[in-house]
């Protein structure tokens, strides 16, 4: 008798243990659901009608669905908070090593340590400087050379220090991708990044400058500096932006040659964002300059430039659908061939868009 009553009384205790349980889970479920500090959820779509010439021929017309992506973000307990951004259009294909496919860009817990330092740990943005880097790639329309070609979300931890206005990002994360690490290296290089967001006069003047060192092998590394320098003055905006840097890359495709295969090059990108906010209208004009130097043949591969001219105009001010955007954009690349491929003739690309793009807040 002793013995079922025994057992009668801990069942009920364990019974007591699962609601107690399934309460508190409840609980937590239900503050997603209801507690925009904890989880809100946006929608970022991008969809284009684009026309295309190359070398005086019409080369491409149609729609374009640039962007569908998917965001949960929220901060769980005061200094503690994640981010999870997943690209719908984009490969879901597994990269075993990191353990996040190629379309997620980020999924990151974020802990404030005190009032100086922040910690970010999982999938995150390379802490590259200049403000191009910075852009969402729904906002990018014509890009310079190295920010088409950079792989600019990798796993890994960034220790951020804040005073006076200024922060500086000291980062490590994989650096598994063909550009930077040797097929021999690839399960164990790493990458080394530093950069200063600066904020001097009150916003007059705002920086991104970096350095990264990137792991190829045992013995050697991949160096690139990133300077991004913008200037405020009331509702205009001047962005000049500089990436230097070596890496590995196939560019067969833009030489017209598909047995050149992976090349180790020096590349140097320059631009200069020059924007204007009107309110509802916001017009810019961006003009790129790119130089491929190929180190294993000692010679310059080519050299390019561009130009763009967009305007953007955000009709609405209700909060529910102020970041809905309509724009048109004109768009101009020439591509100025040297060395060993001199005697192919220069290439020139208009480029022609109109589209709309929202990011909205589902939840």
């Amino acid at each position: 008798m002793k013995k079922i009553c025994f057992l009668f009384v801990l069942s009920g205790l364990f019974s007591f243990q699962l609601q107690a349980q399934f309460r508190d889970s409840e609980n937590i479920l239900q503050r997603l659901i209801w507690d925009d500090t904890m989880l809100n959820i946006f929608i970022d779509t991008r969809i284009d009608l684009q026309a295309g010439f190359m070398d005086g021929k019409y080369d491409e017309l149609g729609f374009d669905g640039k962007t569908i992506k998917l965001l949960f973000t929220g901060e769980v307990v005061p200094g503690i908070r994640y981010r999870i951004r997943h690209n719908l259009n984009k490969s879901q294909a597994a990269f075993p090593r990191e353990g996040y496919s190629g379309a997620i860009d980020h999924a990151w817990l974020q802990f404030d340590a005190g009032t100086h330092w922040t910690f970010t740990v999982g999938k995150q943005s390379v802490q590259i400087g200049t403000f191009e880097n910075d852009y969402n790639p729904a906002d990018v329309y014509l890009a310079s050379m190295v920010y088409m070609d950079f792989d600019g979300y990798k796993t890994g931890v960034n220790a951020a220090y804040k005073f006076n206005k200024q922060i500086i990002n000291l980062q490590v994360v994989n650096s598994d991708t063909p550009q930077f690490a040797s097929e021999e290296y690839k399960n164990k290089a790493l990458a080394f990044n530093a950069m200063w967001q600066g904020d001097l006069f009150n916003e007059l003047i705002r920086t991104r400058w970096g350095y990264g060192i990137f792991q190829h092998s045992n013995k050697r590394f991949y160096n690139w500096l990133t300077l991004g320098t913008q200037l405020n003055i009331e509702k205009f905006t001047t962005e000049i932006d500089y990436y230097l840097g070596n890496r590995n890359i196939d560019y067969g495709a833009i030489v017209y040659n598909t047995d050149l295969g992976y090349r180790y090059v020096e590349d140097q990108s320059v631009s200069l964002n020059l924007k204007y906010n009107f309110g509802k209208w916001r017009p810019f004009v961006k003009g790129t300059w790119n130089k491929r130097h190929d180190k294993r043949f000692d010679m310059t591969a080519y050299e390019s430039w561009g130009i763009q001219a967009v305007a953007e105009f955000y009709p609405f001010t209700n909060k529910y659908t102020k970041d809905l955007r309509f724009h048109a954009a004109y768009m101009y690349s020439n591509t100025d061939f040297k060395g060993s491929f001199s005697q192919l003739d220069n290439s020139d690309t208009h480029t022609i868009l109109v589209g709309t793009r929202w990011l909205f807040k589902a939840k």
